[in-house]
């Protein structure tokens, strides 16, 4: 039978045949053969069918529910069609489960018995199962894999734990094997007593104890950092445990005569930890910022603890950093003030440094060849170029004396002195006088001929500013709207780059989602950057340097990143970018601590969201920028985030801290750069009644919030759920007809009219049953199957793809924050909120997948809200007081420099909820 191969109807007389869905219990998990009858040829996904062939087929829910699972690959293809894993099968919504038939795992009555004794060749462990009335249905039943087909011809699923006992039982080693079957025994048996299942009196006089744990443990003393694996029972007694800690042995017997023996698998982890050299000189501070770094890639150890344990070592790293401050002594005067200082993750200035002091701190670290010194017990990392630093201010001094005092017009000839040093802190008037140095060249707007590209003028103004930085040797934060185009801008800049010779090497720092949308936009816009692209992620990711250095754009993920970083500080980029740079918000994380750690002439940062959870976000992402510019955490929070929070004068504070973001900082918005370029947004907010199955329900939620048997906030949740549909707090009314739901109903009729444009559109809700609903009614009523972005879906792209390829009419059913970055659906143009998010900003930007660059179609926005039309209710129904309140909030969603924390409208709508 040829594999995969697509099965099409195309012509109008052929008769089409329906697909067959074949399962088969199997050791895996569950088979699955999508077969036509009488051909023979396997079915694959994507299916593709035309709206006639749906119509025809007899399993259509089961088949899109199968597609679904395809694009979150969950099935694996394999010679017989699809298999689904076993743990896939344990990891399905239980909707998914009884839809397929699949039963929910059991965990029959187990007790661990045996065959022979141990060390004979008639040894082996009997794991008795009983479920129900059947006892040993081990014996009784047939077992394949994770399944048992009972006496009465119904299957069940057995529970992880008992699976995996029973399969280390089935693949016992042979019993004559004095090496392995005395250990075996001991795992079998210890893992029986861990899950509480009895056994037989024989097993319980073999005292046969097993280590299947490891924990490390670092001591730091003398100066250097010691780690050490350490078998961990609780079982077996502690001084037998140190016996065999120090002697590194597999086997021990104890003052009983008990026989401990060690996991083969934990006595390869130890003893690859035991590789691990100890540490000391300039590894302990790298081994402090990232511990991880240093361990081998060694599965089933649980490290969560461990950097808690290097943490209380109490080992401080500091980063320093060289400045040059302007500080004005008289009118149009300043003094000029260098040196360097040595600062925590945090930004606070721990020791200042004289140029001519540090330099003679770092003479024996650079000797050393060290990138790290100790001083006064705590650890300073040298900054790149520090030589060059120290030379530039000699000439400095000798041009304008030891204190130089230099008018304002000298100030430019000063950064000319110190242009070839990277990541330098400048205060705000040596910015001021930077900006005002011409750039011969840089001023140009267009890109190369190469990028194939036309930009729009603020584009273009983009494209000028990250020049002008990258010349200065600035870092910069491009904060545009989201659907403005950062992403082209910045290709933009990679292609003036390498037209310049300023390219190699690159390196691009993304979320994991969004590496294949890099590749695809480079090979859009700039595809003669292809053969120079390099994605470092899997495990045969290159782990060289020198390698690294000799490629033109490196790719990588925030994680990976981390994980790799005593690769990636090697290689003194040309230029680091972070996409969606909200992943180093918090400073204390690993990927904050290597980026703002590795060396790059330029640094860019790009967000449409700067600030999410609070203004420290907007402060860690310009330290990795432009390191001093917002002072220290502290210093910032002073100034900016208590009085902010506070809400006093917020516009003045706002304005203050938008002129000192100024010349590092640019954020444009849709409503001010697409006037009149963009199509026209048309919203419509839709009123529509509860159904009478809603208003039943919803007054019983109201009296027993009356009766106080129900509290508020929950009372608003389970109305904001019904107001949805009933289904979605009362399994039984899931399959109402839409007549019975009005939203439903309604929403089914915006998506008549859309069908009869033949246009696309997206719908927008949190709740992953409502979305399964939409997809049943859409299906039921137009024959078309919808696709469900949600965060169960890692083929994001590939779903967006396949919907902006497709002609005519469609449909997308997406989750608000599982779309909230990367996704461009501009074939859509279409946007309705089924139920709206209780933050303006995110329901915005899940808006903006249709409403941005590229969209050329007027769009529509659709808000139906549900609505108290007999004046019942004082303040309105749930939906109503929401509505209300996200459009006060919709001018405030609007800046990034107020937090979406506060733009939470939950304790808002409860203040509001009244009977």
């Amino acid at each position: 039978m040829s594999l995969f191969k697509r099965f099409f109807s195309n012509g109008k007389n052929e008769e089409y045949i329906p697909i067959q869905i074949k399962k088969a219990f199997i050791e895996k998990g569950l088979s699955l053969a999508l077969i036509r009858e009488g051909v023979d040829e396997l079915v694959c996904f994507p299916l593709n069918l035309t709206i006639s062939q749906l119509k025809q087929e007899t399993q259509l829910e089961l088949l899109e529910i199968l597609e679904s699972l395809w694009y979150d690959e969950m099935l694996h293809s394999d010679s017989e069609g699809y298999c689904l894993m076993y743990t896939d099968l344990l990891n399905l919504p239980f909707e998914i489960k009884d839809f397929m038939g699949i039963p929910e795992p059991v965990k029959p009555e187990l007790m661990l018995g045996h065959e022979g004794a141990v060390g004979t060749s008639r040894f082996q462990f009997v794991l008795h199962k009983s479920y129900g009335q059947w006892r040993n249905v081990e014996q009784t039943s047939k077992i394949v894999g994770p399944w048992i087909a009972l006496p009465d011809g119904s299957m069940r699923l057995l529970d992880l734990d008992t699976f995996e006992l029973d399969q280390l039982i089935r693949n016992s080693p042979d019993s004559r094997d004095t090496e392995k079957i005395f250990s075996y025994v001991a795992e079998v048996r210890n893992r029986a007593k861990r899950l509480g299942i009895p056994i037989d009196s024989y097993l319980e006089r073999q005292e046969y104890l097993f280590v299947d744990h490891l924990e490390l443990q670092v001591e730091y003393d003398d100066k250097k950092i010691h780690i050490q694996p350490t078998y961990v029972s609780d079982e077996i007694d502690p001084t037998l445990l140190e016996s065999l800690n120090d002697k590194g042995a597999r086997f021990a017997v104890g003052a009983g005569r008990e026989k401990v023996f060690v996991d083969p698998k934990v006595w390869e982890q130890a003893s690859k930890i035991k590789e691990v050299p100890t540490i000391q000189g300039d590894d302990i501070p790298r081994f402090a910022e990232n511990p991880e770094a240093f361990l081998p890639d060694v599965e089933g150890i649980d490290l969560s603890l461990f950097g808690d344990r290097v943490k209380s070592l109490g080992i401080r790293v500091y980063r320093t950093q060289p400045f040059v401050h302007a500080k004005e002594s008289d009118r149009g005067w300043f003094q000029i003030e260098t040196g360097f200082s040595a600062v925590n993750e945090t930004g606070e200035v721990w020791q200042s440094f004289k140029p001519d002091e540090f330099q003679q701190l770092i003479q024996e670290a650079r000797n050393n060849g060290n990138e790290y010194f100790e001083w006064n017990g705590n650890w300073l990392r040298i900054p790149a170029e520090v030589e060059d630093f120290i030379q530039s201010t000699g000439e400095v001094q000798k041009r304008f004396g030891d204190i130089p005092v230099v008018d304002i017009t000298s100030l430019p000839y000063i950064l000319e002195i110190y242009e070839n040093i990277s990541q330098l802190e400048f205060n705000k008037p040596i910015l001021q006088a930077h900006q005002e140095l011409h750039d011969q060249g840089v001023l140009e707007r267009r890109p190369p001929d190469s990028f194939q590209a036309t930009l729009k003028p603020f584009q273009e103004d983009g494209y000028v500013w990250m020049k002008m930085l990258h010349f200065r040797k600035w870092g910069g934060l491009l904060a545009d709207d989201m659907g403005l185009g950062k992403t082209i801008q910045v290709i933009s800049l990679l292609s003036y780059l390498q037209h310049t010779n300023l390219l190699t090497p690159t390196l691009i720092v993304v979320p994991k989602t969004l590496i294949d949308n890099w590749e695809k936009e480079l090979m859009k816009f700039a595809p003669f950057l292809l053969p120079s692209l390099y994605l470092h992620r899997g495990t045969d990711r290159i782990k060289s340097p020198e390698v690294l250095r000799q490629i033109g754009i490196t790719i990588t993920t925030y994680h990976t990143l981390a994980r790799d970083q005593l690769v990636f500080g090697q290689v003194e980029w040309q230029a680091i970018i972070c996409d969606e740079a909200q992943a180093i918000k918090n400073p204390s994380t690993a990927a904050s601590h290597v980026l703002k750690a590795m060396k790059s002439k330029f640094r860019l940062a790009m967000t449409g969201t700067p600030v999410e959870n609070g203004l420290s976000e907007l402060w860690s992402i310009m330290d990795y920028v432009q390191p001093g510019l917002l002072g220290s955490l502290s210093e910032f929070k002073r100034e900016f985030i208590t009085p902010l929070e506070a809400g006093e004068g917020d516009s003045a504070v706002e304005k203050r801290l938008l002129a000192k973001l100024s010349s590092v900082y640019k954020r444009r918005t849709k409503s001010e750069e697409l006037a009149g370029q963009l199509p026209p947004k048309h919203h419509h907010v839709l009123q529509v009644p509860l159904g009478d199955v809603q208003k039943r329900l919803y007054a019983e939620i109201l009296e027993l919030v009356k009766s106080k048997m129900m509290d508020g906030l929950q009372a608003i949740q389970r109305l904001k759920l019904l107001s949805s549909h009933p289904g979605l707090i009362a399994p039984e009314w899931v399959n109402l007809p839409p007549e019975m739901v009005p939203k439903l109903l309604h929403t089914l009729q915006i998506i008549d009219d859309i069908k009869s444009k033949g246009e696309k559109v997206l719908i927008f809700t949190e709740y992953l049953k409502m979305q399964d609903i939409l997809k049943s009614a859409i299906r039921d009523r137009f024959g078309i199957s919808s696709f469900i972005i949600n965060g169960m879906t890692d083929r994001r792209q590939l779903v967006v793809d396949e919907f902006n390829r497709k002609p005519g009419f469609d449909v997308l059913i997406l989750s608000p924050k599982a779309a909230g970055t990367g996704l461009t659906i501009t074939s859509a143009n279409h946007v309705i909120h089924y139920t709206r998010w209780w933050n303006p900003a995110v329901e915005n930007q899940a808006t903006d997948r249709a409403y941005r660059i590229g969209q050329d179609k007027p769009v529509h926005v659709y808000c139906p809200i549900v609505t108290d039309n007999e004046g019942v209710l004082k303040q309105g129904t749930v939906e109503e007081i929401v509505h209300r309140i996200l459009s006060e909030k919709q001018e405030l969603a609007s800046s990034i420099i107020i937090s979406s924390r506060k733009l939470d409208l939950e304790k808002e709508v409860l203040q509001k909820f009244s009977l």
